[in-house]
């Protein structure tokens, strides 16, 4: 995660939930036809998109702000701010793809009614670069070599490098999304994060921001001169609900419309329950147990734990059948997944003798801490799983729980995976609308520096990500991703079990929500009653 967003939505869908007594739609409580009324399971830190943290934070700023470039309902690109996604074939990314033009639509406007511009365009991506400013990554911004604004509705990236994922990371639908701000409320601010702003946003999507009750709600008015089209909706209510039963409850009654981030657990009582229904949207992401390969160096004891991993036990038992079968970190549906590739076998008896030719047997165990987030339900139940069958292969699995702000917290503050005090942790990873995986294989990505956690350094990974990262054709960027994905299976540092979907509760009233596998509140405007 790993940063936080990496894991804002597995924490989600891990909340406890107790059962439910299913209700006939005469429970409900008529609502203002005009107002949606949503519940998340906590306040944003920032509604300030450079600011936020996790997905969950995500799904509120979207509802007030644009990327330049989006993602459709398959995850691909669709031009947002931008006029038209900038490519090769357009004359948008050069032909040695180290400058990337965007030309910007002409008829947004700020919630405020000033004219977006490409200044704030240039703006933000020098916040983001900002050392001062606290963001959660720079990935992408940082081969950016400079800005160039010729006209108001132009912005040219001249980067240090090529960077193919650039156009799908930087102010896009990516694994750390950031959305435009306004140069006009904030060029004069010293400290961005501390700004008013980040309470009392304006930004240019189809709602804009009302008022806020800290630790309450988040009130949102339609902004019907929005580009995309006046929302159907007037109004947008989402309260903050940390405990899911009284989500669920309040849903059944019909006190709310819908919720976001729902868990597995939840989703699966929410099927019993007349006028709602769950949406499960696909996401380019993991789940699966991560291992720290400075402490288990030798491939054997890994492929023995992977092959003894029941995936298939996981999506039926764990999460209840929303998640798809994993085969490596790239789901099927996303362009560069090699379809023909097969995942890790079942085969505990196979595992066994792996672990006996690396010294372990039942009289010899594995001493194996595995590092869990203690208050989800997902983790605490899985855990405890993969305890009893990794103990018939000769594996003395120690469950080690942390509060989720120690687990996954930088290296500076004795974060768990950063500092990789853990033989292996239950891991998620979501990520944005581009393969790119860089930040979690490369050598140089290990901790602090990026996402891998694992401390997998491969000179075969660091070749292909590098080809994947500098070429700009698609194909040759399909071929590179082949070999990533036969390499985790081969050097094993993570045992992959599903592929994640994105849950969202709604009545059955509410029409139009379409979410992308990035985002669940995109194309807000269209939603109705």
């Amino acid at each position: 995660m790993l940063a936080m967003s990496r894991f804002g939505r597995f924490a989600r869908r891990a909340a406890i939930l107790v059962s439910v007594v299913a209700c006939v739609s005469a429970c409900g409580v008529r609502s203002d036809p005009h107002t949606l009324r949503l519940a998340i399971s906590s306040e944003p830190h920032s509604l300030d998109p450079l600011f936020e943290q996790g997905i969950p934070d995500n799904d509120v700023v979207r509802l007030m702000f644009d990327p330049l470039v989006a993602s459709d309902t398959s995850g691909n690109p669709i031009p947002a701010l931008a006029a038209f996604v900038p490519t090769s074939a357009n004359g948008g990314v050069s032909a040695d793809g180290r400058t990337i033009t965007y030309h910007l639509r002409h008829d947004v406007r700020w919630h405020d009614g000033v004219p977006f511009t490409s200044r704030d365009v240039a703006f933000s991506a020098r916040a983001v670069l900002d050392p001062k400013n606290n963001v959660e990554s720079r990935r992408g911004f940082d081969a950016i070599a400079a800005i160039e604004t010729p006209d108001p509705y132009t912005v040219r990236f001249r980067l240090k490098h090529r960077f193919a994922p650039f156009v799908s990371t930087v102010f896009a639908e990516s694994d750390s999304p950031y959305y435009v701000v306004p140069e006009h409320l904030l060029a004069q601010r010293t400290d961005l994060e501390r700004a008013s702003f980040s309470s009392a946003p304006i930004g240019t999507g189809p709602f804009r921001f009302a008022r806020l009750k800290h630790g309450e709600a988040l009130e949102l008015d339609a902004n019907t001169a929005y580009f995309g089209g006046a929302p159907s909706f007037s109004h947008i209510t989402v309260r903050f609900i940390p405990d899911e039963n009284t989500e669920v409850a309040e849903l059944r009654t019909g006190e709310i419309d819908g919720i976001l981030n729902l868990s597995a657990n939840a989703a699966v009582q929410l099927r019993s329950i007349h006028g709602v229904r769950v949406l499960a949207t696909p996401e380019n992401g993991y789940y699966g147990v991560m291992f720290n390969l400075a402490r288990l160096a030798d491939v054997r004891v890994r492929r023995a734990l992977a092959e003894s991993l029941d995936g298939a036990a996981f999506r039926r038992k764990i999460v209840h059948g929303w998640y798809a079968r994993g085969i490596a970190d790239l789901p099927p549906f996303l362009w560069a997944a090699d379809r023909k590739l097969a995942p890790l076998p079942y085969d505990p008896q196979a595992a066994r003798r792996l672990l006996r030719a690396a010294g372990y047997d039942r009289a010899h165990p594995l001493p194996f801490d595995l590092a869990i987030i203690g208050p989800y339900k997902t983790h605490q139940s899985w855990a405890v799983l993969l305890q009893a069958d990794w103990k018939k292969i000769g594996v003395d699995v120690r469950i080690k729980p942390y509060l989720a702000t120690v687990f996954a917290a930088p290296a500076s503050e004795h974060g768990v995976l950063a500092n990789g005090t853990y033989d292996g942790a239950i891991y998620g990873w979501v990520a944005g609308m581009d393969p790119d995986d860089s930040s979690q294989f490369l050598c140089d990505q290990r901790p602090p520096t990026g996402y891998n956690d694992a401390r997998y350094c491969s000179a075969a990974m660091d070749a292909a990500q590098h080809e994947a990262l500098d070429n700009d054709d698609r194909a040759a960027r399909v071929r590179a991703y082949a070999i990533i994905e036969k390499l985790l299976l081969r050097d094993v540092p993570i045992a992959f079990a599903g592929t994640p979907a994105s849950l969202t509760a709604l009545r059955d009233d509410i029409h139009g929500v379409t979410p992308n596998p990035i985002c669940e509140t995109v194309f807000s405007q269209r939603w109705s009653r």
